[in-house]
């Protein structure tokens, strides 16, 4: 009995040294404090949102910035046309000490710029984008792509509140421009191709589709918006009907469109990433070309004929 005693307060004494040793382990665990990303909102001002090509002598365009960070290391703002990047200004934390900067520039700017006179008189319009590149003191760069596997990457901007495509807490990009006498292009348009490189591992091979019937329209108090009833030609459904994508309309997008140049605004994806690109309207032809890409970093190249 005396032995089974002792074996019983030996059990008691190992099994409270044990919890103690648990509990000193538990207090030592550390829970990594979870990083917060870049906050970066863009903001038209509504009186100078564009230039009119009319009035380009005494016009300009303007924004703000907002940002709540606290970590910048710096903001650069980029104006971009037809694929060539000016660096407007680099902004740091210290600008950003009341939540905001402004900005603005005017023909005589873009003509400096990517050398072209006629933004300064009047004499040639065009497309521009606005874009921020945040740094953060970590070195944390936004917008950037991270690759989630060997053949799979993603923008490491989101949707809802934490991104967007200009709504939520990052701004990706703002459409500009010097007007040029208004055009419809509202009508019917076939696919002639559309031709497109995915990212996911569902379909690695370059696709080319053809035949869609695109249909775009002008939205409702702008002579420059137009709705896009499939921004990819067909591509998304060719690609994704096993994610569930049910047909070419399911990928709707919106074009800005000013002096036979498109560029894509305003648009998600299905899976909710923004979409990005540019082109050009043939009048002559009827056609219009353009490039897109996702925050997946798939790409295409849409041709559509008038019909």
């Amino acid at each position: 009995m005396k032995n089974n005693n002792m074996k019983n307060i030996s059990y008691l004494i190992s099994l409270v040294c044990l919890g103690i040793f648990w509990l000193s382990c538990k207090d030592d665990v550390r829970i990594p404090e979870y990083q917060l990303g870049a906050n970066l909102r863009l903001v038209m001002d509504p009186d100078h949102s564009f230039i009119n090509s009319t009035t380009v002598s005494t016009d300009f365009i303007a924004f703000d910035a907002y940002s709540e960070n606290k970590d910048l290391d710096h903001v650069d703002i980029v104006i971009t046309y037809k694929g060539q990047d000016h660096l407007f200004k680099r902004y740091s934390q210290e600008d950003f000490s009341t939540g905001s900067v402004s900005g603005q520039f005017n023909g005589g700017d873009l003509a400096s710029w990517f050398g072209i006179p006629g933004f300064a008189d009047g004499s040639r319009g065009g497309n521009f984008l606005i874009h921020p590149i945040v740094t953060l003191d970590d070195g944390r760069i936004y917008p950037s792509f991270v690759h989630t596997s060997a053949t799979d990457s993603i923008l490491n901007i989101g949707t809802g509140p934490l991104g967007s495509v200009g709504t939520g807490a990052f701004t990706l990009q703002k459409g500009t421009a010097i007007l040029c006498p208004p055009v419809d292009i509202s009508g019917n348009y076939k696919v002639v191709s559309a031709t497109g490189q995915s990212t996911d591992g569902c379909c690695p091979d370059v696709v080319t589709v053809s035949g869609n019937i695109v249909a775009i329209n002008g939205l409702a108090g702008s002579s420059t918006n137009f709705s896009v009833s499939d921004i990819t030609g067909g591509l998304y459904f060719a690609w994704y009907a096993v994610y569930g994508i049910t047909g070419p309309d399911d990928s709707p997008g919106e074009f800005l469109f000013n002096c036979n140049e498109v560029t894509i605004v305003n648009t998600q994806e299905p899976f909710g990433t923004a979409v990005q690109g540019e082109g050009v309207y043939d009048a002559s032809a009827g056609t219009i070309t353009y490039t897109w890409s996702n925050g997946f970093a798939d790409t295409g190249t849409v041709i559509l004929q008038k019909q």
